[in-house]
């Protein structure tokens, strides 16, 4: 079981003096470039199939069964009905309309600047290349500014990281929780304090290493997109409610 407190009595200890913070680096700091150094156009479709195609389909997934299963099986129907026929009646269906067109428009976004990252051989948790801009001279050639990834300074970076991961995302999480919530009550709770325990271990374990983040972030993304599966079955459900026999 995780536990925050537990993991930091055991892992405060100080990096090992091993550390190199030039592994797999080039002159520049950067991840070397091999003829296996993806295009920009093939990270772009890479992400591009993932967040609108492979991530939504489980998320729909999840988010139908979810329902059928409360709906039918745990004896929520009316109450569901009751409150799709109110959205319906007030025309709420158009907020998680809105909340969804500003969910694409960030995805789009992640879809740019994750398709630009591979080209430019820019490692996490790095999320900026910055450079001496000399047009000539000694420092014309001069290695790129990136953050520290080794000793104590590299775990403050990665732990600052996993903050900011998360703030980035969470204005879109609270604004489908609340969707969801609104419907779905503690099954939306449930799934909160699931995603907030897989950011917790996420932050933790970006902490001690870079692919130390995966498992609690993998955790909060089923989470989170569980969760917005849900605002758009709440959606559909609020703009479609008469029409919709199930």
């Amino acid at each position: 079981f995780f536990s925050p407190i537990s993991q930091a009595q055991t892992m405060s200890h100080p990096a090992p003096a091993t550390e190199n913070e030039f592994e797999g680096r080039d002159a520049q700091g950067l991840v070397p470039a091999t003829d296996k150094t993806p295009s920009e156009a093939a990270e772009m479709q890479k992400y591009m199939k993932m967040l609108f195609g492979v991530v939504p389909v489980i998320g729909q997934g999840l988010a139908w069964g979810t329902y059928f299963a409360m709906a039918y099986g745990g004896g929520q129907k009316a109450a569901y009905d009751a409150k799709f026929a109110f959205a319906h009646q007030h025309q709420l269906g158009y907020v998680g309309l809105a909340v969804g067109c500003l969910s694409v428009a960030r995805k789009l976004l992640v879809v740019s600047a994750n398709g630009a990252r591979a080209p430019a051989r820019v490692d996490r948790p790095d999320q900026h290349i910055y450079k001496v801009m000399a047009k000539d001279g000694p420092l014309k050639d001069a290695p790129c500014v990136l953050m520290a990834s080794t000793g104590p300074a590299g775990r403050f970076n990665r732990a600052q990281r996993a903050v900011f991961n998360m703030d980035e995302s969470l204005p879109l999480t609270l604004a489908n929780t609340l969707l969801a919530t609104a419907v779905f009550g503690p099954v939306a709770t449930v799934l909160s304090a699931v995603g907030a325990f897989g950011r917790a271990r996420f932050g933790w374990g970006y902490k001690e290493s870079v692919k130390g983040r995966f498992s609690g972030f993998m955790l909060s993304v089923l989470a989170e997109n569980w969760t917005e599966g849900l605002a758009v079955v709440s959606t559909i459900k609020a703009l479609l409610q008469p029409w919709i026999p199930f």
